[in-house]
């Protein structure tokens, strides 16, 4: 077992004994900044956390900062007081992924940030259009090799970590896949449902529905096991392929230099609303709760930073400004 999931065993139970007890010595509304817009998994996630936060008499309201793949929230969160008031929700690839896509970032994750907490973890999955007609990855693989010219995938964007999941896959596989980067997930999503294009890497949060519709087929996910909402689907581990395992947490935030006791208070309270039933209801099947307390996070975030930046530096991406 990794070195940060035994350290969270050990001390989640304790956070949670001391969460009814927390005080707050300042008055006012703690901001819960999202880089990304309403309904996503970040924002589910921050809300549960806000009305919890709420439920322990620290009032807390989310903001949504959409924009630059939620680097404007981030660097908001930097610059903001490091009392405790302003925090930041973020998918893991936001400290561990970007910071080896873009030269001009704008954070350093490790000396602009103090972690607190892991809440949640979700996987990927690998979808294609079902006009397709292929069934299993090894079918996928043959008719790409067979069609060159139709065998796309999508992404959310140049250099996004589903960017490169999908230029690792068709080097795997061997296959010409050409990359076409949208927008946002929604907009790859529909094309794929049309024919359009022909697969794609996306959060297992996007994939659920667009399956559960029969918009899309699923060839594999990237979790350490099968997923719930689609338990037929292996995971690429079991397909052979281990460089494709990867799992997104949605991290708690705060500025660097917050005081230890506050951050001990804010892991308390995440690690509570992290296991609650509140939360379960929320993220449902898109993901799993997998509190983490401050230093555990701090070690993940180390372990995920050095293999996603050998992964970047695999798949021969050039950095963005």
């Amino acid at each position: 077992m990794p070195m940060h999931r035994r350290f969270a065993l050990q001390t989640i139970a304790a956070a949670l004994s001391g969460v009814h007890t927390l005080g707050w010595s300042q008055a006012g509304v703690t901001k819960i900044l999202v880089g990304f817009p309403p309904s996503g998994l970040p924002d589910m996630v921050a809300r549960s956390l806000a009305e919890a936060m709420g439920r322990n008499g620290m009032p807390a309201v989310v903001e949504n900062r959409p924009g630059a793949n939620g680097r404007l929230a981030a660097q908001a969160v930097k610059a903001a007081a490091a009392d405790g008031r302003t925090l930041l929700i973020t998918p893991a690839s936001g400290m561990v992924h970007l910071p080896h896509v873009y030269k001009n970032l704008g954070y350093d994750p490790f000396t602009d940030f103090a972690p607190v907490a892991q809440l949640v973890e979700n996987d990927f999955a690998f979808s294609v259009s079902p006009k397709l007609g292929v069934k299993t990855l090894a079918e996928f693989a043959a008719w790409a090799k067979k069609n060159p010219d139709a065998a796309t995938y999508g992404s959310p964007g140049l250099g996004s970590a589903p960017h490169l999941m999908g230029a690792t896959l068709a080097k795997a596989l061997e296959a010409p896949m050409k990359h076409v980067p949208y927008k946002g997930n929604n907009f790859a999503i529909n094309d794929i449902s049309g024919g359009h294009i022909s697969s794609m890497f996306t959060s297992t949060t996007f994939a659920a529905a667009a399956y559960k519709a029969g918009n899309v087929r699923l060839l594999g996910v990237t979790g350490r096991r099968r997923h719930a909402a689609f338990p037929d689907v292996p995971t690429f581990t079991e397909l052979g392929f281990k460089g494709l395992s990867i799992v997104e947490g949605t991290w708690l935030l705060a500025p660097a230099k917050t005081p230890p006791s506050v951050l001990e208070k804010l892991a308390a309270l995440a690690a509570a609303a992290a296991t609650s039933q509140e939360m379960k209801n929320v993220i449902q099947d898109q993901a799993t709760a997998a509190p983490l307390a401050p230093a555990a996070v701090a070690a993940l975030m180390r372990e995920e930073f050095e293999r996603r930046g050998a992964s970047v530096r695999a798949a021969g991406f050039t950095p963005n400004d």
